[in-house]
């Protein structure tokens, strides 16, 4: 059985914070959004209200990617670890 690297941890937490940021961002964004959905044709709110929807939107994509990178980091980690577990096993 192959021990777990330094390097090994640090890509583990790199795609943690990853999948953490990502899920503040689209926190951050369904906030705005949640904010922005609160106006109504008697209460418009203000004049750049449809622009900060349309940025909000974009910012809750952003958050989306940075979360599917995050899986993708991690998964592809778990992947090389498991092939060099297995080389380990094979000698």
């Amino acid at each position: 059985m192959t021990t777990v690297s330094r390097r090994d941890r640090l890509v583990d937490l790199a795609a943690l914070l990853l999948i953490v940021g990502g899920a503040a961002l689209y926190l951050v964004a369904a906030a705005k959004l949640h904010a922005i959905s609160l106006y109504s044709r008697t209460n418009p709110g203000p004049p750049g209200a449809l622009v900060a929807a349309d940025r909000a939107r974009y910012l809750s994509y952003a958050g989306l990617v940075v979360i599917a990178i995050g899986a993708a980091v991690g998964v592809a980690a778990a992947g090389l670890h498991a092939r060099r577990r297995a080389g380990a096993t094979a000698r």
